[in-house]
């Protein structure tokens, strides 16, 4: 049996000389050649998206029929996530990667069509899409004349929209929006559809009712709907010709002469790939997204109450990056490309903007800081009822992040005038209205720079990239700022704090690690040396005796937590605390000792 390797699995292929579409005698293998050449494109339409096959096991002129559940037999390498049904428990395979693309094209899976939302937010479409299906006596060229109308509408609202074949004998308009609720959209959409036909009834039409469509274009908006799918980029039909729902740019639409000028084979779509690149690339940019217009309110729309501001209360569980010893490279952390954020020296704090009542700045550890740090609680509160940010709490001195004037600023409830204040916020939990937890990171980067985009400091985002060379250039040049290395995390994770050792991880430049401290020796007073519990739960360490800065410093944070002294067999007489506090040491030798660098306050 002929074997194909794609991204490191082997895959074992069956029937390749059976004839797929008899018209043009074009057999099984020339499909799953084509689905090898385009796979590079072609994925990152699917990514994350559950996918629906139209099945031709026997090619397009036999029996054909639709495949949402994963086929008997599904490799438990392929992807599977569970996605929203009326009768409960449908799962649908996602494809990831080549190998699961070409698995997939063996079994007959022809057609790949896709839903407007990702697998991590069932119904929280991320793109708007207009079908435009020709009636009897219309053609393409008639729907490139629509496709013209409805791209300068759309531009009126502030969108963009990109063009492909359908495949069959119509256009598909795709459209990049800020995840929208799918009813949203689609009320959106069949706005703008039956205003079009308002003003040109004898072009447009946006109901189903064919008795209507003759010489006219449906323009078809019912694919917004959460439970529709659209044909992917790139994706063979299963029509006559072995055509492909191929990307065009707008100059080519509007040049092409002929309704054959717009039909693209498998043949053909590896050569224009190879000249022109993805053409719906910027389909994937998080930054063409945009928001969606009210628009016009349905019937249906008009008895739903409008949901509170304030979806997200504190406090909230944090995700907490896991150590690692290298920065992982970019199809690390699931393949799936990761972000690389710098690692800030401050106070980890979730920022709840709550409209009248008095903002919330929550640590790590659950206590609200905003008391401590008045111009930080005075900026949030400016922000929009029901934001919600995860952030760093930082200060600036003389050109370096200053962590222990955090520590005098919280103390004096002011921080001295050479000190500046800042919230750096790596992440958005939450718009008004809208719990984003579930979103992928790329989506709440988006929204967070859209957020934040006319915000002031002491507000700001953090540095971010997807490119690793640029991080660790990053890292390298601002080291001089007190920079302590980069956070990377897996670009399509939602915010879920018990899965953030695999998605989350965080890199030091040095040896420095964070630990509890568990108690004390010495008087209260003047602390002697600590005795710390490393994160890993295994060692605990003693440190060697405390400076007399480091002493008064732990005096004042760790004696309002000291219980009675008791006798520990490794470490003597010591002061157990009651409470927790949190340290940062560095480790050398072997067994490692530890040296203690300061507390981390937090």
């Amino acid at each position: 049996m002929p074997q194909l390797t794609v991204d490191g699995r082997t895959l074992a292929l069956s029937h390749l000389d059976k004839v797929y579409y008899p018209r043009t005698g074009t057999l099984k293998g020339e499909v799953l050649r084509y689905y090898a050449a385009v796979h590079g494109a072609l994925l990152p339409h699917l990514r994350n998206r559950p996918v629906s096959f139209l099945r031709c096991p026997d090619g397009v002129e036999a029996e054909v029929f639709i495949a949402k559940n994963p086929p008997a037999g599904t490799p438990r390498w392929v992807r599977t996530v569970e996605v929203p049904s009326s009768g409960g428990g449908l799962r649908q395979v996602v494809l990831d990667d080549g190998a699961a693309l070409l698995w997939a094209a063996n079994l007959g899976c022809l057609e790949l069509h896709v839903p407007q939302w990702h697998a991590a937010a069932p119904g929280l479409a991320d793109r708007l899409v207009l079908d435009l299906d020709p009636g009897a006596g219309a053609s393409v060229l008639t729907c490139r004349t629509v496709a013209v109308l409805l791209r300068e509408r759309l531009a009126a609202d502030g969108l963009a929209a990109w063009v492909k074949t359908s495949g069959s004998k119509g256009l598909h308009l795709l459209v990049p929006i800020e995840p929208t609720p799918s009813a949203r959209v689609s009320a959106y959409a069949k706005a703008l559809a039956a205003a079009l036909e308002g003003d040109r009834p004898e072009l447009v039409v946006h109901t189903m009712a064919k008795a209507r469509r003759a010489g006219r274009v449906l323009v078809d908006w019912s694919q917004n709907n959460a439970r529709k799918t659209t044909a992917a980029p790139y994706t063979l039909r299963a029509r006559p010709l072995p055509t492909v729902s191929t990307p065009l740019s707008w100059a080519e639409l509007e040049r092409a002469g002929t309704a054959d000028d717009l039909v693209f084979t498998l043949a053909e779509v590896p050569e224009r790939l190879a000249a022109h690149g993805d053409l719906f690339a910027p389909l994937l940019d998080p930054e063409r997204a945009r928001p969606l217009p009210a628009g016009p309110t349905t019937r249906q729309e008009q008895p739903r109450q409008e949901q509170p501001r304030q979806v997200l209360h504190p406090p909230v569980e944090v995700m907490r990056p896991a150590a690692v010893t290298a920065v992982p490279p970019a199809d690390g952390l699931g393949g799936a490309g990761v972000q690389y954020e710098l690692k800030l020296d401050g106070f980890r704090c979730v920022a709840f903007a709550r409209g009248a009542r008095p903002p919330v700045l929550q640590s790590r550890t659950g206590r609200d800081l905003a008391p401590e740090f008045p111009p930080i609680a005075a900026a949030v509160a400016r922000l929009p009822e029901g934001l919600v940010l995860d952030a760093e709490l930082v200060a600036w001195r003389a050109g370096r992040f200053a962590f222990g004037e955090l520590l005098r600023t919280r103390r004096a409830r002011a921080a001295a005038p050479d000190v500046v204040l800042g919230l750096i916020a790596f992440d958005l939990l939450a718009l008004p209205g809208r719990d984003l937890r579930r979103l992928p990171l790329t989506d709440r980067r988006r929204l967070l720079l859209a957020a934040l985009a006319d915000v002031p400091p002491p507000i700001q985002p953090v540095l971010a990239t997807t490119d690793r060379a640029e991080a660790l250039d990053w890292m390298a040049r601002l080291a001089d700022t007190g920079v302590e290395g980069l956070v990377c995390k897996a670009a399509g994770s939602p915010y879920r704090p018990r899965g953030a050792g695999r998605a989350w991880v965080k890199y030091r430049r040095s040896d420095t690690l964070d630990a509890t401290v568990r108690a004390f020796t010495g008087p209260a007073s003047r602390p002697h040396a600590l005795v710390l519990e490393l994160d890993d739960g295994r060692v605990l360490l003693s440190t060697p005796r405390l400076t007399p800065v480091q002493a008064r410093e732990v005096a004042e944070a760790a004696a309002p937590l000291a219980g009675p002294p008791v006798t520990d067999p490794e470490h003597g007489p010591v002061h157990p605390l009651t409470g927790p506090l949190r340290a940062e040491l560095t480790l050398t030798g072997r067994p490692p000792a530890a040296a203690f660098v300061r507390l981390r306050g937090d």
